[in-house]
């Protein structure tokens, strides 16, 4: 018999949002504010560092042991947490977002915004943050001011650690960030970057002795003292926080113990195989060469046996095999109960033969609950995203007076998974189109254009040769040919009488 013993790790129920009463941070309370809010952090770090490296391979399973044959033990890491993160990651943005105008009037500005943000590598900022909240339930956006003021790249983005960067929100319905900070240790010195609407303060203080695994570094700082004050031009916090649902919940924390499961028996299987490989031997009546030992018989893998009188000497392999066919149905089982947890598809669904259109193995696969998943964390996404936008346009205003631009004039576009079939999408835009709805409407709720307005304007040369509608001179002219193509018919009937 073998015993396990394996580390059950710590008690996950997603990351705790970190409040505060203090309705304005000053340099009188700033250290006792940020003391405090790291106090309720260094809860949410030891539990993002713990998934940080799950999601890395580093699982309890390795901590596996046996008490019996100790040299058979497996330690089998088939790390589904990586495989739910990766898929989550590519089908949540299939593309980089883009932002689309909600007016004509706002066009060029929204074009414009977007070519900003390109310049700023946001889309690589927005990738580190989906991996980020997708393992560990939380992804931090950092936004800063050109320093050199180019022209072309107003403003950068940047992913920060969720581990060390948080926000602290108010109590006050609405829950409004009051700061943003950002931990940076550095041996056994610590600063703090904390950002509120009209200060920026730069904190210095000492590491804790609380250790992190699995190398050991510091795991958090206490703030001290004041190093410097300046003001915050912005007048935003540029510090943003994202979550991937609204537990704050990373994307496999709740399938944990499934994939523990799931490792437990892959190793047993693993055991089992070597076991049979390795089978212990009986001897009954047998004299061997003196000084023979077990370790000898076991390195020679040979035996020449002697018998003595009447007792006839007898050599064998105790057999236990471990039914592999059952043991891989309960493991596909658990894979299934993982994929349902985790909101992923599943190949085994559509094994075997099927008359099923595309529409019903979409629904069979599970994708309709991936679909369902992802919306849901687009709409966390949306919120986090809106405050982005307030960031960005207070510094481009800075920059540019005239860019007059506010979040409510342009929206988030983040392409959908393409899934359903392109004719369906223009059929569905025809049937509108002919039920007189406007262009906008039909190429927007058909799902063909994630910017209406940009492309009725790219287009409308095209629009108005294909689909424009007659003017008054040609609605009186076909008019009147009618009443002549009557009055003919007319004659003609009367010299027929």
């Amino acid at each position: 018999m073998d015993e396990k013993n394996v580390d059950v790790g710590i008690a996950l129920y997603g990351r705790k949002k970190i409040f505060t009463s203090v309705e304005e941070v000053t340099a009188d309370n700033v250290i006792d504010v940020v003391n405090n809010a790291i106090s309720f952090h260094i809860v949410n770090l030891q539990e993002e560092e713990y998934l940080y490296w799950y999601r890395r391979g580093l699982q309890p399973i390795l901590n596996r042991t046996r008490e019996v044959r100790p040299e058979l033990v497996k330690k089998v890491v088939v790390n589904n947490a990586n495989q739910v993160v990766t898929f989550k990651n590519g089908y949540f943005m299939t593309s980089p977002a883009s932002y689309s105008a909600r007016s004509e009037e706002a066009t060029e500005k929204v074009k414009l915004f977007n070519d900003y943000c390109i310049a700023a590598e946001k889309a690589i900022a927005d990738n580190e943050i989906i991996d980020w909240f997708h393992t560990v339930g939380l992804g931090v956006l950092y936004l800063e001011p050109d320093r050199e003021e180019r022209e072309r790249s107003p403003f950068h983005t940047y992913c920060l650690d969720p581990r060390s960067a948080f926000d602290v929100y108010s109590y006050k319905p609405g829950q409004e960030a009051v700061i943003g900070i950002n931990v940076v240790i550095s041996g056994q010195k610590t600063l703090f970057d904390v950002y509120t609407k009209n200060y920026k303060f730069l904190l210095s203080g000492g590491a804790s002795g609380l250790k992190v695994m699995p190398d050991g570094r510091p795991l958090i700082g206490t703030a001290t003292a004041i190093e410097s004050i300046e003001p915050n031009v912005i007048g935003e916090i540029p510090i943003i926080e994202y979550q991937y649902d609204i537990n704050r919940m990373s994307a496999f924390e709740a399938a944990i113990p499934i994939c523990d499961e799931i490792n437990e028996m892959q190793s047993r299987l693993a055991e089992g195989v070597e076991g049979n490989i390795q089978q212990l031997a009986i001897a009954w009546n047998c004299n061997f060469d003196d000084g023979t030992t077990a370790n000898d018989i076991r390195e020679r893998g040979m035996l020449v046996l002697r018998s003595t009188g009447d007792n006839k000497a007898d050599f064998r392999l105790v057999e236990s095999k471990l039914s592999q066919a059952e043991t891989q149905t309960n493991i596909d089982a658990l894979y299934e109960q993982l994929l349902d947890k985790t909101g992923l598809p599943s190949i085994s669904r559509n094994e075997g033969g099927s008359s099923d259109n595309g529409s019903a193995v979409y629904l069979k696969s599970g994708y309709t609950i991936a679909d369902t998943n992802r919306r849901n964390t687009e709409d966390f996404w949306r919120k986090s995203d809106k405050q982005f936008r307030k960031v960005a346009l207070k510094i481009l205003q800075l920059r540019f007076s005239d860019f007059t631009l506010e979040p409510e004039d342009f929206n988030l576009e983040i392409e959908p998974p393409t899934m359903s079939n392109l004719l369906i999408k223009t059929q569905s835009a025809l049937n509108m189109r002919t039920l007189g709805l406007a262009p906008q409407i039909w190429l927007e709720r058909s799902g063909l254009s994630n910017d209406p307005i940009a492309d009725i304007e790219l287009s409308k040369d095209y629009i108005y040769k294909f689909y424009e509608t007659p003017n008054a001179e040609e609605k009186e002219s076909e008019g009147q040919a009618l009443e002549d193509d009557r009055q003919v018919e007319e004659l003609e009937s009367m010299n027929l009488d």
